[in-house]
């Protein structure tokens, strides 16, 4: 398999950008409420255009159909900035991380008011995860920041390596993938992996090349890494670490992108060459099985960018980038694989978070 594709996010829609102009559609709402009984609504992180400040976050209320298209620059008489790259909630608030924008955004959950744009300034940073009321910032500088989530202040910051991507916290340690993005075509392969309390770096593990996302099994066990491999000859992986030995244990090949769900894993390989690009479902119990394919009604994606599972009834919420230069879909499907509603989101939507 071949990929065409640039290192990173932010470059692939620089690349498309020009080609944009006036493709870009505004997003329309479906044309009846969709039903999710366990949820009133969700957030769209939309990332816009590298270099084009038109990043935007959407909220769709399932109660009453209402979509707001930009509910950021609504809300706050000003547009969220430049490719917001990642979106998580924590407590009472929603922290968007706008890489070249230099800052992390942090909301109000409820109503996504701003509370305070963290600058971080030259630092680009990239990806968000929690613990224990601190947050921890990977930025393509090479820099991990610790953020105090009740003061919202910066308390510290380590090196940790290549331009650092996804990150996790696991058995009391802290996970950080070096993609390595801008040194193509040498690219990172390590994780680095820090005490979470000192961050004091405990070792670095090899995986695949350019590593990606990262996130932990629900039970502590593992952590699991996916990487983007070289878009030309060598295809992305998933790999999972022992959080306990920190050994890599297994790995699947032909794996761009990945949620966990349980013993669970959805997973997609990306051609960049096809109409469409099916979503699978890896046995995580049984590592040796073959993956099976998750969407059954016969819907096909283009160009799957965001998945994510909705905690409390299972729904998978996939997001489809169609050519990264048009408005984006938001699709949610059930446990079998069949299609309950889509949407139009905004332009490249990725992060999804459940406003319940």
């Amino acid at each position: 398999m071949h990929f065409r594709q640039p290192f990173f996010h932010g470059i692939i829609l620089f690349m498309f950008a020009v080609f944009c102009g006036a493709s870009c559609q505004p997003p329309t709402p479906p044309p009846t409420p969709p039903v999710d009984t366990q949820a009133n609504g969700i957030y769209i992180l939309n990332e816009g255009l590298f270099q084009h400040n038109n990043s935007t976050i959407s909220f769709y209320n399932f109660d009453t159909g209402d979509f707001r298209a930009d509910l950021f620059l609504e809300v706050n008489q000003r547009g969220l900035g430049d490719t917001g790259n990642d979106l998580k909630r924590y407590g009472n608030k929603l922290y968007c991380v706008v890489n070249n924008s230099h800052r992390v955004e942090v909301m109000d959950f409820a109503t996504a008011k701003s509370i305070k744009a963290i600058s971080l300034p030259g630092k680009s940073p990239r990806h968000i995860t929690f613990h224990q009321n601190k947050a921890y910032v990977s930025c393509f500088d090479g820099d991990v920041v610790r953020i105090d989530t009740a003061t919202l202040e910066v308390e510290q910051s380590v090196h940790s390596g290549n331009n650092p991507e996804g990150l996790c916290v696991c058995n009391g340690k802290l996970y950080v993938a070096n993609s390595g993005g801008l040194n193509n075509p040498d690219y990172d392969k390590t994780v680095s992996v820090f005490d979470v309390n000192t961050l004091t770096l405990l070792k670095t593990i090899e995986v695949g090349i350019n590593p990606y996302m990262v996130a932990a099994s629900d039970n502590g066990q593992y952590v699991y890494v996916c990487t983007r491999g070289d878009y030309i000859d060598q295809c992305g992986t998933l790999s999972r670490i022992d959080a306990h030995t920190d050994q890599v244990n297994q790995t699947w090949q032909n794996i761009q992108n990945f949620c966990l769900d349980g013993n669970k894993a959805y997973v997609y390989e990306v051609d960049y060459n096809a109409a469409s690009n099916p979503v699978k479902v890896l046995n995580l119990a049984n590592p040796d099985m073959e993956p099976t394919l998750f969407i059954t009604d016969g819907t096909n994606l283009q160009m799957p960018y965001g998945i994510t599972v909705n905690p409390l009834n299972g729904d998978v919420y996939i997001t489809d980038a169609h050519n990264f230069t048009v408005t984006g879909d938001v699709f949610c499907f059930d446990k079998n694989g069949k299609k309950k509603f889509s949407f139009s989101a905004g332009l490249n939507p990725s992060a999804i978070v459940f406003k319940q």
